[in-house]
């Protein structure tokens, strides 16, 4: 491939784009150093959220050749990332040399969408500062600071993706102080890079956990005081926001969850088999764990109590932090803080060596974001008109290549090649 103004004669750009969608985001490092062309295609805003978005619709398809991934966190002696295979043992894909901050930071992780991680580092002050990171292609950009800087009694943050505007956001929830009756909310951009302040919520905050995103909504626990012949209890609902219209909706629990026995603990987690939420309800003492499933997202009535689970050991039943593929549940901090496996019908563990004080687990996609932001102001004519003509054959490409999955033509990924460490770009 000597020419790099042009693409060889005999490839079309939209036969390119189509072979370039369905190859992972490592292959595409290798290929934008074959020739300036293909690396400008492959910067193209349009073809990375493009390409992302066909690599997430491959995730929910049941094939053996695509093989989805989890990212792990976990804290020991030091903070480790990797990503593991949604398969038997839990294998390990890859671990991850890249991360913005290094051990001195208390570093969380709030939630991963489209291959970006959202993290927030509590280390050096009492402000809360963001980061989003993708780790694949080792980038990472900092967010401005929010309006309501005051390090909060009680925080629960959600990231997210507008598909419409093709924009990630981050909704931040705060309670300043323990008898605050309103939380605080605020939403940020990353189109406009920027946060605004939105009505305050007449809703309490549950818990400090991190919102689920589902659906183009995240989740959390919310609850109101209401009299009940004159006596106040609190009723819990799952509060939702939209991240494309910028709204506010409530889902209603499971009936015998709307009022919380003393001592219990419910928390909001994605089942993505169904592309469904999960409500994971720990009896007093953590000594039973029960989870019910929204079979029909947004319907009341699809309510189902999938599993009800004795603790199989003597320690408190830990906490469920995702759904296998093969039906078992992943459980953090367990027997000597390992990170293990349930199988909910047999009650049997499968331990997966992997230990941490703390632990995080998520599901997650390779992909490009962050790989380029091109800034229009300082873009002259020539560039302007590259761009426009790159994203017409990219539309042209996407069209075509929706066309062929929809005609249930072949739409997997393609294999890693064997990578060369002086060819990789990432």
């Amino acid at each position: 491939m000597s020419r790099e103004a042009t693409f060889p004669d005999h490839i079309t750009e939209e036969i390119l784009l189509e072979i370039f969608y369905r190859l992972p985001a490592k292959s595409l490092g290798i290929c934008m150093c074959v020739s300036k062309s293909w690396n400008f295609l492959v910067k193209n805003p349009f073809f990375i959220s493009s390409h992302a978005s066909h690599h997430s619709k491959l995730r929910f398809r049941n094939n053996n050749d695509n093989k989805n991934l989890f990212f792990v966190m976990t804290a020991r002696h030091q903070v480790e990332y990797s990503l593991h295979f949604d398969d038997q043992e839990f294998s390990k894909y890859t671990q991850l040399e890249y991360m913005p901050f290094d051990n001195h930071h208390f570093v969380v992780v709030v939630g991963s969408c489209n291959g970006l991680l959202c993290l927030i580092d509590f280390q050096f002050s009492f402000d809360i500062i963001f980061t989003l990171c993708n780790p694949i292609i080792k980038k990472s950009i900092a967010l401005p600071k929010p309006c309501l800087r005051n390090l909060p009694y009680k925080i629960s943050v959600g990231f997210g993706f507008d598909s419409v505007k093709n924009d990630y956001k981050l909704l931040k929830i705060t309670k300043e102080n323990v008898l605050d009756m309103f939380v605080e909310v605020e939403l940020y951009s990353f189109r406009r890079n920027s946060w605004r302040i939105l009505a305050p919520l007449r809703y309490g905050l549950y818990s400090d956990d991190f919102m689920v995103f589902v659906n183009g909504i995240v989740h959390w626990i919310a609850y109101e005081r209401v009299e009940d012949q004159g006596v106040y209890r609190c009723k819990y609902f799952i509060m939702g926001f939209d991240m494309r219209d910028d709204v506010f909706k409530e889902i209603m629990l499971p009936g015998n969850l709307r009022n919380l026995p003393n001592q219990s603990e419910i928390y909001v987690i994605p089942y993505e088999e169904l592309s469904s939420i999960a409500v994971v309800e720990l009896g007093r003492l953590h000594t039973q764990c029960n989870i019910w499933v929204m079979k029909k997202y947004g319907v009341v009535e699809t309510w189902t109590k999938m599993f009800s689970i004795a603790n199989p050991g003597p320690e408190p039943m830990p906490r469920v932090l995702g759904f296998m593929k093969n039906g078992n549940l992943i459980l953090g901090a367990y027997d000597n803080l390992q990170l293990v496996s349930l199988d909910p019908e047999r009650s049997e563990l499968g331990f997966f060596g992997i230990q941490g004080t703390r632990s995080y687990v998520s599901t997650f996609m390779e992909s490009l974001v962050l790989l380029d932001q091109v800034n229009g102001d300082d873009m002259i004519e020539n560039d302007v008109e590259s761009v426009s003509n790159a994203n017409q054959s990219i539309e042209r490409a996407a069209d075509g290549f929706t066309k062929l999955a929809a005609n249930g033509e072949a739409t997997n990924d393609s294999n890693d090649v064997e990578e060369s460490r002086s060819n990789e770009l990432f």
